[in-house]
């Protein structure tokens, strides 16, 4: 499967194989990017447990799904960008086409360049949004009981 990878040294790679192998054993966990039609045509994915273990905020490729239209969040670890058909069997996940690397270059250079302290050309509030993605407090889960959450519930009204 043909995909694009920025690693945890802000390098962009295409690349033919197992995307799922480059986030880590824990599971891919998916970024939606929005489509352009009536089918999405991409999906970004992160280490599902990247925050909990520790992974380094990846400013560079959270820059590049925030261009592709992404939410702004502090996504930590290496991210992989592959192709989405809604419709495939037996998998959504199916290959990048030349044109969809093409904007992903285009948003990893950008990125590079906006962390640089240069403007990019496509995403111009990239430093403001790298700024938010780099002081975000860390995503956490607390597991409660239900007696433990009743109680939280009533302590905030």
């Amino acid at each position: 499967m043909r995909y694009a990878l920025i690693d945890n040294d802000d390098e962009l790679h295409i690349k033919d194989g197992d995307w799922r192998a480059e986030l880590g054993p824990e599971g891919p966990a998916q970024v939606r990017l929005p489509s352009f039609g009536a089918i999405p045509v991409w999906s970004g994915w992160v280490n599902d447990d990247g925050h909990r273990l520790g992974l380094p905020r990846n400013l560079v490729g959270g820059l590049v799904l925030t261009g592709l239209g992404a939410s702004v969040w502090p996504y930590a670890g290496p991210i992989a960008i592959t192709g989405w058909d809604l419709h495939g069997l037996p998998t959504e996940v199916c290959d990048l086409d030349d044109d969809q690397i093409t904007t992903i270059r285009d948003c990893h250079t950008d990125a590079r360049a906006a962390m640089a302290g240069a403007p990019g050309l496509r995403f111009r509030r990239a430093r403001e949004v790298a700024e938010k993605m780099r002081t975000a407090p860390t995503p956490s889960l607390t597991i409660m009981s239900g007696a433990e959450l009743l109680e939280y519930l009533r302590g905030r009204s």
